[in-house]
């Protein structure tokens, strides 16, 4: 671990202590208990530097010392030891989903000690918000953790989104057009509000805690209602101009024709998604098409999903195994532009459509090693997602801890 010193007199002085005490802050936690002369060792700051920090963070809750350790070889006094104090603050990650809202609490060190979820209005956003703060903050007692403990609150939302001023600039699926997330929730919480898109979200998730820990270069193609792209190059997440890096979803597909939710004609989310597997099941059953999924397309075809087409696949139903690789085959494409602009070490597929396995997966796979640049295609390993349904909220939990004052913040945050 490398302390953050200028060799310039005009160096922001600020800047580099809360980089130190950030550092300081994350061995501590790592590695409680530890003592004060460890950390100085470790990372190669001066005593008096780290006396003064840990004197700091000590004062202000976050750290606690809790007694001796050994006494040193050489006779010395015992040392006094430290450890995270990790109920010091708490962050909530909400993740709005097109069809629940799911809010978590954690505590700083990013453990769940709470969780409330509900469905999603369609098209009602001042409603969501105004539920969501009540929400949040029933879910805050429920869990035992005063209000003033909380630190920050990530949010993802499926769209477009402008980090910066925390507004969800489009967000198709929910019928959201120019929605500020961020003002509201702050007026009513009190504490700062960070709002990425759901794709941002679980790529960090995946990143820290899933199929990409230890990955520097990877990407995240989230695949369900809708379909992005989170972006992690060089150890950070890649934002983007205005935020919105990886709309993969919404690039043309040649030959496509229907009109996109967005707006415009022809989306790789027209083809690709849950709706779109859903679509192309109904036109071959009116078309007359043999298969077990005949049944749920009768009367108003309600019961006819893609987790029954993925099911179905599953069973070996001809209908649905074509229908799969066809998607899989879509999204292939979009994967190949990916794998050939970003040279990833690893695309992770998320998402509700990575749970239907190897008849779109291994058709993607095959897609990618076909149109992708060989140099390109030979060293990105592609897997499914391990975190699952979780990896939305979990990715929102680890964005609020990453921009709260209390957390190492190197890695997503320059």
């Amino acid at each position: 671990m490398t302390p953050v010193r200028s060799k310039t007199s005009g160096a922001d002085h600020n800047v580099m202590r809360e980089l130190n005490r950030s550092l300081v802050l994350d061995l501590i936690k790592q590695r409680s208990p530890i003592s004060r002369a460890t950390i100085a060792k470790a990372t190669d700051l001066a005593k008096p530097t780290v006396s003064a920090i840990v004197d700091d963070l000590v004062q202000e809750g976050l750290v606690r010392e809790i007694g001796m350790g050994q006494p040193t070889t050489g006779g010395g006094r015992p040392p006094i030891l430290l450890e995270f104090n990790a109920r010091s603050q708490f962050v909530v990650g909400v993740h709005v989903g097109v069809r629940r809202t799911t809010v978590v609490v954690a505590d700083a060190q990013g453990t769940e000690v709470g969780r409330m979820q509900w469905p999603t209005p369609k098209r009602k956003p001042a409603e969501l918000l105004s539920k969501l703060a009540t929400n949040i903050t029933a879910a805050l007692k429920e869990a035992g953790v005063p209000a003033k403990r909380l630190a920050a609150v990530g949010v993802c939302v499926p769209g477009l989104v402008d980090f910066d001023a925390g507004v969800c600039l489009l967000a198709p699926n929910l019928g959201w057009k120019d929605v500020d997330i961020r003002t509201p929730l702050e007026a009513v919480l009190k504490v700062p509000v960070f709002v990425h898109n759901t794709a941002q979200a679980a790529a960090v998730a995946e990143n820290l805690e899933g199929a990409g820990q230890g990955s520097n270069n990877m990407v995240l193609l989230y695949v369900g209602s809708g379909i992005g792209a989170g972006i992690v190059s060089d150890g950070r997440l890649f934002h983007g101009a205005g935020g919105i890096a990886g709309e993969v979803g919404h690039c043309t597909m040649v030959g496509a024709t229907e009109r996109c939710n967005c707006g415009k004609i022809g989306c790789l989310e027209t083809v690709a998604t849950g709706p779109a597997i859903v679509a192309a099941a109904q036109k071959a059953l009116a078309g007359g098409a043999k298969s077990s999924l005949s049944a749920l397309a009768g009367g108003n075809g309600k019961n006819l999903t893609a987790e029954a087409v993925a099911q179905a696949a599953a069973e070996g139903d001809k209908l649905a195994l074509q229908i799969l690789s066809n998607t899989g085959r879509q999204l292939g494409i979009a994967a190949s532009w990916l794998v050939n602009m970003l040279n990833p070490e690893l695309l992770v597929i998320g998402g509700g459509l990575a749970e239907a396995g190897e008849p779109l997966i291994g058709s993607l796979r095959e897609t990618v090693q076909e149109l992708a640049l060989p140099q390109a295609a030979r060293r990105v390993a592609i897997t499914t997602s391990a975190l699952g349904q979780d990896a939305e909220p979990r990715g929102a939990v680890l964005l609020a801890l990453q921009y709260s004052e209390t957390y190492f913040r190197v890695v997503f945050q320059s």
